[in-house]
């Protein structure tokens, strides 16, 4: 049977913690590369200061940011 959008969002909503975990031990991990850990703590830090990923900011536009290769390819 397929999955509903509300099973769905039910499914991530109570992944959140989990998710937060991984981020956090990517984050403290020494054997990581530091850019991923780098990523991993701005995630953490985006996140508490209720910045949203799809918008590069607080909420209101809508655009979606892109950095480093990304930002010289979408010029």
């Amino acid at each position: 049977m397929p999955m509903g959008t509300g099973d769905a969002r039910d499914l991530l909503l109570g992944s959140g913690a989990a998710a937060v975990e991984v981020i956090v031990s990517l984050m403290e991990d020494k054997e990581v590369k530091p850019e991923l850990r780098l990523k991993a703590a701005e995630s953490i830090l985006d996140r508490i200061s209720g910045k949203n990923a799809l918008e590069g900011g607080t909420s209101g536009g809508g655009s979606i940011v892109f950095e480093g290769v990304l930002e010289e390819w979408s010029r």
